[in-house]
């Protein structure tokens, strides 16, 4: 009899435990507000996600291995007004204004440009 009692407590305090995140408010963009300042919503469509902060690249500074990679390669020079790189060199496109002159083996940062 007693554990059939302590059996129907566990169980019953496993179903409240299981449910009660149902009972929790909903997020600020899931009550019609809207979503999230970093969702690219109305309010901030230019913001950047959580995390991401705007650099100003300088030369004599790396990038990451991830921001060298060819889907940031520029191949167009004479589109975007950039010199012709020399021999192991690419200009990496970080933002619609930002393009910096990179070796490619090492990340090392050649020159920076703003437009």
């Amino acid at each position: 009899m007693r554990t059939a009692r302590l059996l129907s407590i566990a169980m019953t305090a496993a179903t409240v435990l299981a449910i009660a995140p149902a009972w929790a408010d909903p997020p600020h963009h899931a009550r019609g507000n809207g979503p999230p300042a970093h969702a690219g919503g109305p309010h901030h469509r230019d913001a950047p996600p959580p995390g991401w902060q705007k650099k100003a690249w300088r030369r004599g500074e790396r990038l990451r291995w991830d921001e060298v990679d060819r889907r940031y390669w520029v191949d167009d020079y004479t589109h975007y007004q950039l010199r012709n790189p020399g021999s192991g060199e690419r200009w990496v496109r970080q933002s619609d204004t930002d393009y910096l002159l990179v070796e490619i083996a090492t990340g090392l940062i050649i020159d920076a440009l703003h437009r």
